[in-house]
């Protein structure tokens, strides 16, 4: 079932070698001097624990993704472990907000999140992508874990913050009127984002942190490594990630870099951006441009399938029972989510802008 909601014309999980490591809890008990301590608790958040492990694993996925973007110079390790201990501790906050909430994700997500990810990525079926994951030492049910616990914190993401957002009819309209609506409503860009907070110039002039920001700019256009860098230098959230904001679209963006970014070629690094927060520096590392003349349809998704319980006739029963329910008025993307077994479910079916190339031919003349 789709729903066509407008028209217009013109990563997941990480796929470096996941590590597992034993976790033995070491507490309440006196430890011998010939008994080796595996693993700690680093941090007591509220009602959790951030242990020494997930940290070590977690700095250990942070070096091997530096590395597939191309780093070659690390920071030093304690510097890496105070970013990655912050980025544990939100997320466990974020967790436990699931729990209280009621927020789950379950089995049937994750395996379709497993289905999606070997396809398109790895143009693999599950059995396939379960003999890649062995072969690379990574166990297949610590991948799953990986996967739920991404799916987890996008849902209370989107939770927390989805209620919050009202787009008017009058924001569309204006939106539209904007001279750059065309970059807005169809480019991607993937934008490198490196950020030099003020409070780190506590020692320091105003004119000295200019300097030292202008000097990593121009070290950036001499080609130093930007994700190293961001790792060295940047305290935003995203710069265990190498600074990479991934793929978005114009108006996905941060407002302050939007203009700048339009006038950007693809290796372009700009000139340092100030706001209340401190400097940003920003690199175009790549852009996709848009076809203008094929239509786009946003497209939203509900799928039922048949299993070793529900026949193909229940299936199809279910879906027109769903479909009455839409007609009726009741809302599409919460049915999408209590019903749909596709990966986009807990996007409320929405599986984004479309010309058709992607989806089943059956759907094509819908």
């Amino acid at each position: 079932m789709f729903q066509n909601l407008k028209k217009r014309s013109y990563s997941r999980p990480r796929s470096s070698a996941l590590l597992f490591m034993s976790a033995i809890l070491m507490g309440g008990y006196s430890v011998h001097a010939e008994l080796e301590i595996l693993d700690g608790v680093a941090v007591i958040v509220n009602d959790s624990v951030v242990m020494v492990s997930e940290i070590e694993r977690e700095y250990e996925l942070t070096l091997a993704d530096l590395a597939a973007k191309g780093a070659t110079n690390f920071p030093p390790k304690d510097q890496i472990f105070e970013q990655i201990t912050e980025k544990l501790i939100l997320e466990s906050i974020q967790i436990q907000e699931a729990g209280w909430r009621g927020i789950v994700v379950s089995d049937e997500e994750v395996t379709a999140a497993v289905r999606q990810t070997a396809r398109e990525q790895f143009d693999m079926s599950i059995e396939e992508f379960r003999e890649l994951l062995a072969e690379e030492g990574v166990p297949y049910q610590q991948f799953r874990e990986d996967l739920h616990r991404e799916a987890l914190l996008e849902k209370v993401q989107q939770r927390l913050v989805g209620p919050r957002v009202y787009i008017s009819a009058q924001d569309v309209e204006t939106f539209r009127q904007l001279p750059y609506f065309d970059y807005l409503a169809a480019d991607r860009f993937r934008v490198g984002h490196i950020l030099i907070a003020h409070e780190d110039s506590e020692t320091s002039s105003a004119n000295e942190l200019q300097t030292r920001v202008k000097d990593l700019v121009e070290e950036l256009r001499d080609g130093a490594d930007f994700a190293t860098m961001a790792v060295n230098h940047s305290v935003a959230s995203t710069a265990l990630e190498g600074g990479d904001l991934e793929w978005r679209r114009a108006e996905e963006l941060p407002q302050l870099f939007v203009e700048e970014v339009l006038k950007m070629e693809v290796g372009d690094v700009s000139d340092p951006i100030r706001n209340e927060r401190g400097l940003h520096i920003i690199k175009l590392l790549d852009k996709q441009t848009a076809t203008r003349d094929q239509e786009e349809t946003w497209v939203r998704h509900i799928l039922i399938r048949p299993n070793a319980i529900k026949t193909e006739v229940a299936a199809k029963q279910e879906l027109e029972e769903i479909r009455q329910q839409i007609v009726d008025g009741e809302d599409f993307e919460e049915l999408a989510r209590q019903h749909s077994d596709h990966i986009s479910a807990r996007e409320g079916g929405d599986i984004g802008w479309t010309n058709g190339e992607r989806l089943d031919p059956i759907f094509l003349d819908v």
